[in-house]
């Protein structure tokens, strides 16, 4: 069997000489086969092993023995071991997902952890030819697309590795017996209350007896045909989002003209991995919320939005669809932004606590400093209405005439006009005189205030971050 190990990691090139692998070993049979493979193949490919094992808090006094059984086998064989207690039933519950869910979310950040730690290069899971199957099966019997029909990858992130998958379950109990390997029974996977048991125990065996007795073989030769397809396809919607997306903190900007040029396919895909940037993972997520997204940006109006699970948030921008998870994205509010309104001395500044910015004023006499741009303007200073300005954001019925207009217009009608989102307009400051608007801060300066030939006196404002 290590020759048939090792062909199959050369093929998909898992492993390099100098490698450190974290290895992931519950104590079962499957496990126990994987670290000793891995230790006799140093033989031949110099590698570093390290042994992580997760108590799931699940089985009580038998999780806590198989935790010691890890570790005395460790020991003795020389490796390092890491210990991951965790109490999934409870995170399970916190986070709205299944005690599988939740246990694999567990296992996989730790598995990270420790590769992080240890300055690892893979992390060596134990699946094997009847997990693929098994797999495949359960993703047909609850719902699934080319992904799940494709099943387990024997490569994935470039870092996670499975040796064992084309190695099946028999083959892996007759290797532990011929070198005396001893192993741990976790007794719940004999008990047909879990829907992977009944298909391992009941679904597969009545199949292969009644139908077909190649059933498993059939399952995972389509696995490995359709992963082909599954490969392009990621491959290529990858590329597609690094083209069309903008990624910044806690959002994902998707162009929707780009975007709606896209095959529904790649459309999905997208969302997907927008999704999966945001949140580090997939869990909890399903497709009726890829589904709910992709109604968002095809069907709904500018403004929709829609709450996803975990903090994720879907919003159809004029010319975005828009990607959130946690705190408000860029630009937009936790909470609306009550009205303000300040005094702004001339010359000096005002600070706007609710936007965290202050608005500088300063008299130029020279035409030469003119700098013209979306934080600093120029005014022409005598035909400032009053001996007051004034900072504020909008108010229903607001008007100005928007530089080169004759007459005025709404300022609701402005920012529609010119696709500033709705839940930005509160956090556009205002620079009024006691008429008018003088300054649609960062976007548009009135007609009336514009500098001229005939300006003898100039007024320069400016916006700033108060740091």
């Amino acid at each position: 069997m290590l020759e048939k190990v090792l062909e199959y990691i050369k093929k998909h090139n898992m492993l390099e000489p100098g490698h450190k692998v974290v290895v992931a070993v519950s104590g079962g049979a499957d496990s126990l086969a994987l670290i000793h493979l891995l230790c006799r193949m140093r033989k031949y490919i110099p590698l570093t092993l390290y042994v992580a094992h997760v108590n799931h808090g699940l089985r009580g006094q038998a999780a806590r023995e198989d935790a010691r059984f890890v570790e005395n086998m460790a020991r003795e064989w020389g490796l390092e071991y890491f210990l991951k207690e965790a109490k999934v039933a409870e995170l399970a519950q916190k986070w709205g997902v299944s005690e599988e869910e939740a246990g694999r979310k567990v296992r996989y950040d730790f598995f990270k952890e420790v590769l992080h730690q240890v300055g690892g290069h893979k992390i060596a899971l134990a699946h094997h030819r009847d997990d693929q199957a098994e797999t495949i099966l359960h993703n047909i019997i609850r719902g699934t697309g080319l992904a799940g029909l494709s099943g387990i990858k024997p490569v994935r992130d470039g870092i996670i590795i499975r040796p064992l998958l084309e190695i099946s379950r028999k083959e892996i109990e007759d290797y532990c017996h011929e070198h005396s390997l001893k192993y741990r029974i976790d007794h719940t996977n004999e008990e047909v209350i879990y829907t992977r048991n009944r298909i391992r125990h009941m679904v597969i065996p009545l199949i292969e007896e009644h139908f077909n007795p190649n059933f498993s073989n059939s399952l995972v030769r389509m696995g490995d045909i359709l992963r082909v397809d599954e490969d392009f396809l990621d491959h290529y919607s990858r590329q597609v989002f690094d083209t069309i997306t903008r990624h910044k903190d806690n959002e994902v900007k998707i162009s929707l003209l780009d975007f709606l040029k896209c095959h529904m396919a790649v459309q999905a895909r997208v969302i997907r991995l927008g999704l999966e940037l945001l949140k580090e993972d997939l869990v909890g997520i399903e497709h009726v919320h890829i589904e709910g997204v992709l109604d968002i940006a095809l069907n709904s109006n500018v403004g929709a939005t829609l709450n996803l699970p975990h903090g994720l948030k879907a919003r159809k921008d004029y010319d975005y669809l828009v990607l959130s998870i946690g705190k408000a994205a860029e630009g937009e509010d936790l909470v609306p932004v009550p009205d303000f309104l300040y005094e702004l001395p001339v010359p000096g500044e005002v600070f706007i606590p609710e936007l965290g910015v202050k608005i500088l004023t300063q008299p130029e006499e020279e035409y030469t400093v003119l700098n013209r741009g979306k934080k600093c303007i120029y005014i022409d200073a005598e035909a400032v209405q009053g001996d007051k300005l004034f900072v504020r954001n909008r108010r229903n019925g607001d008007r100005f005439k928007p530089l080169g207009m004759k007459g005025t217009k709404k300022l609701k009608d402005y920012f529609i006009d010119n696709k500033i989102p709705r839940h930005k307009r509160d956090s556009i400051p205002l620079v009024v005189d006691r008429d008018n608007i003088i300054w649609v801060v960062e976007h548009q300066i009135s007609q009336d205030y514009r500098v001229t030939r005939d300006t003898k006196r100039l007024l320069r404002l400016e916006i700033k971050e108060k740091y």
